[in-house]
Formats: structure tokens, C-alpha cells, sequence
């Protein structure tokens, strides 16, 4: 979302100020919005399903995929009371995005993309300053996530519960690198349901995690 106007950053500025004065009230609402959308009975049915592919005999790379199908259905409850949407990719921009070689190796088979072989461990992430990167993902193309259907477990899991996307701004992000009292934090929601399942398939011995910039460099453009 694109938060240009006549006055520049200052006028962003004044809205976050603005936005922190409000404290998390809405942020809250939503979050409760969407935990009313999530009936008992319909949260009983997705851990059942939840259950059933942890006791499921497949491979990892096998459950992987039916994982990502659930927490879409959760994604698509969620969405209305989200600031996330096409083209929002301040994320992409500058948060690090930690993935397992399952998914890297997901990832490659989908689109054809040559992984980096890592060996097994976590790896630090280059360049990373706190919690924020400064390399856009290398599947940020356009302003749009190019691999959106493959997309990693966090970058599903996590979700801005907010009116706009005011506090994703790039003017926010630097108030936060810099410490400064105006930055307001993010208001995020995760879906915590899926660790446990996500961790049985990941943390195994001879796993190899990193950034996804890591396992994927940004490739170069012919001369």
C-alpha cells in the first residue's frame, strides 16, 4: 500500500504518531473478529484434520503441501479483518524470512528454481540488522510475490491485524531500526495452531535452516 503523499515522510510520520495515541484498540477488535469467525466447531473440525496428517504415514515433502491447504482455509477467515493484500510487500522487503530445506527443496520442484545446498545447521542471515533485512526477497517480482501458491510456512502464518498498512511503511521500519519512540509496533497475528505440525515435519536431524535469501540468491542479470 502505497503511503506517498504531498508532504512526504513527514506526513506518514504524523499518522503514526497519530495511530500510536489510538493504542491497539482496533488491532484488538479485529483480532476478536476473528476469533468469532473461527466457531468451536469449526476449530474442533481443523484439529481433528490437524491430527489426522500428524498420524498420517507420508513423507514430509508429501504433508507439506496438505499443511499449506489448511492454513489457506484459516487465511481466508482471517483476510477481511487484514491490512494484508496484493501488492502490500513491505515483508517481503525487509523482514528475514527463516525456511527449512523441505521447503527450499518445495520450493525448487514447483518453479525449477536451482536451491543452494546447505549444509545442516541454521544459518545466519547476511546483512541482517535486528530484525529487518535489507535485500528483498529474491521472489519479489513486480511488487508481487511470484511463487505465492509455494510461499513458505511463516510467510503464511503471519498477518497484519490492522485498518491499512500505515505501520508496515517504510518510514515506520526505519523509526523502529533507529529505535525511536514514534515507531509503532506491528500488530501481527500468527497461526499458532500449525507450530506443532510444522515442527514435525522440520526439525529433524540434518535439517538445514536459513533465510530464504540464502537458499535462493538473487540471481544476475545477463550482461
Amino acid at each position: 500500500m502505497d503511503f506517498t503523499h504531498p508532504d512526504g515522510a513527514d506526513s506518514v510520520i504524523q499518522r503514526l504518531i497519530e495511530r500510536k495515541a489510538e493504542g491497539r484498540t482496533e488491532s484488538t477488535a479485529r483480532l476478536a473478529a476473528i476469533e468469532k469467525d473461527m466457531t468451536p466447531q469449526w476449530k474442533a473440525a481443523m484439529q481433528a484434520r490437524i491430527v489426522k496428517l500428524h498420524h498420517e504415514a507420508a513423507a514430509p515433502r508429501t504433508k507439506l503441501p496438505k499443511l499449506y491447504a489448511m492454513m489457506e482455509e484459516v487465511a481466508a477467515v482471517r483476510a477481511p479483518h487484514l491490512a494484508c493484500s496484493a501488492g502490500c510487500n513491505a515483508c517481503c522487503r525487509t523482514i528475514p524470512v527463516e525456511i527449512s530445506d523441505l521447503e527450499a527443496r518445495h520450493i525448487a520442484n514447483m518453479t525449477g528454481r536451482a536451491m543452494a545446498s546447505l549444509p545442516p545447521g541454521r544459518h545466519i542471515v547476511s546483512g541482517q540488522s535486528g530484525k529487518h533485512v535489507n535485500t528483498p526477497c529474491p521472489f519479489l517480482v513486480d511488487n508481487l510475490c511470484s511463487i505465492y501458491e509455494y510461499r513458505p510456512y511463516n510467510c503464511r502464518s503471519l498477518a497484519v491485524v490492522d485498518r491499512d498498512a500505515l505501520t508496515c511503511s517504510e518510514e515506520n521500519t526505519a523509526l523502529t531500526r533507529a529505535k525511536d519512540p514514534r515507531a509503532v509496533p506491528v500488530p501481527m497475528t500468527k497461526m499458532q495452531a500449525f507450530d506443532p505440525s510444522y515442527a514435525a515435519l522440520t526439525d529433524r536431524a540434518g535439517t538445514a535452516w536459513a533465510d530464504i535469501r540464502q537458499f535462493f540468491p538473487t540471481q544476475s542479470k545477463p550482461a
